[in-house]
């Protein structure tokens, strides 16, 4: 018979195996058979992590709640709750998928199953992050209404909140390193290398092309601008007779006079007579 207090006993008995011994755990862990554990492991810490980033949520928008009545922020809490489960169980696939196929390329031996058992169990390091995430989030919150922000204080509670988040994130990707590598027999560096390594070049790649457009525009566009200043077309020499007076006059099929000078075409050259 299901036990709830038996399940979340044994979950938290994992969870912590995960979160302190992570090699040991991905060495012993099945890559094949049947998926039922790690997929209810996955489910259950995305509701365990969907109820810890709700207050994360709340106290983001915590100026705004505080106009509202009871009934508002209690609809504004279930939202928060539902969107931040239904983002996590849609991500994770995803993610799987994208990882996967990084894996791959760098030589990996498993198949996509082994990629998201890792994965369904490398959420676990979300509830290690999400608590101090919102711990952090709190006391600034409680700082500030206390009035004790602004200045120095601010300076040292946003580092001191960066190290918090960064440390915690590196041994999330540590733990997901550790999984993938004992997962699918490969080195760490491969591991990094897939990761890390292939999306940073494509990212680098994908920035470069529109930079080097827009330089290459700019060039061609600052040139045409010189040439057309300094060029004339056809190479014509034109000269400005707009200060030049002349007095032509002539009759229907005469020979036409200019300022009293009778011209005369002959063998398609022009006389003065």
């Amino acid at each position: 018979m299901f036990s709830i207090s038996g399940y979340l006993k044994e979950w938290f008995n994992t969870t912590k195996y995960i979160l302190t011994q992570p090699r040991d755990f991905f060495k012993e862990m099945p890559t094949s058979g049947s998926f039922k554990e790690p997929l209810n492991f996955m489910i259950f810490t995305i509701f365990i992590a969907s109820l810890l980033s709700t207050p994360i949520i709340m106290l983001t928008f915590a100026d705004y709640l505080s106009e509202m009545d009871l009934s508002c922020i209690i609809l504004v809490t279930a939202g928060a709750f539902v969107f931040s489960l239904f983002v996590m169980a849609i991500s994770v696939p995803l993610n799987a998928f994208t990882y996967h196929i990084l894996l791959m390329i760098c030589g990996a031996n498993g198949n996509f199953k082994t990629t998201l058992r890792v994965f369904c169990y490398y959420l676990s390091a979300s509830v290690f992050i999400l608590p101090s995430i919102g711990i952090m989030m709190l006391i600034l919150h409680i700082a500030e209404k206390n009035g004790l922000e602004g200045g120095l204080f601010d300076i040292v509670s946003i580092v001191f909140l960066m190290a918090v988040v960064i440390l915690f994130t590196y041994y999330a990707f540590y733990i997901l390193f550790v999984g993938f590598s004992e997962a699918h027999r490969m080195s760490m560096k491969r591991v990094i290398f897939a990761l890390v390594g292939i999306p940073l070049v494509i990212n680098i790649i994908i920035a470069a092309i529109p930079m080097a457009m827009v330089f290459s525009s700019g060039f061609s566009t600052e040139a045409c601008g010189q040439s057309t200043e300094n060029t004339l077309p056809f190479d014509h020499e034109y000269t400005d007779t707009s200060h030049v007076e002349s007095n032509i006059t002539a009759s229907y099929g005469s020979i036409p006079v200019v300022d009293g000078i009778t011209l005369l075409k002959i063998n398609g050259r022009r006389h003065k007579r």
